[in-house]
C-alpha cells in the first residue's frame, strides 16, 4: 500500500492510500469510459438533443403579463 498525496490550486491537500484493489478498479473504469467513447458514437438521440418547443411563447400563452412590475 502506497500513500499519494497532491496540492490542488486552492493550496488544499489531498491524501489518499492506493490500495491494489483500488487500482485494479481503477483500471476497469478507465476500460469502461474508452469502451463506451468508442462504441457509443454522438448521434445526438437523447431526449435533451430533441427539437423542443418554443418555451417562451409557451408562457405568453400560459401567463400573460399583466404590467405588474413595470
Amino acid at each position: 500500500m502506497r500513500k499519494k498525496q497532491t496540492v490542488v490550486k486552492s493550496g488544499d491537500t489531498w491524501e489518499w492510500e492506493e490500495t491494489p484493489e483500488t487500482i485494479e478498479a481503477l483500471k476497469q473504469l478507465h476500460k469502461t469510459v474508452v469502451n463506451n467513447r468508442v462504441n457509443r458514437p454522438h448521434d445526438y438521440q437523447d431526449s435533451l438533443y430533441a427539437p423542443q418547443p418554443n418555451i417562451k411563447k409557451l408562457e405568453e400563452d400560459a401567463a400573460p403579463d399583466y404590467g405588474v412590475g413595470k
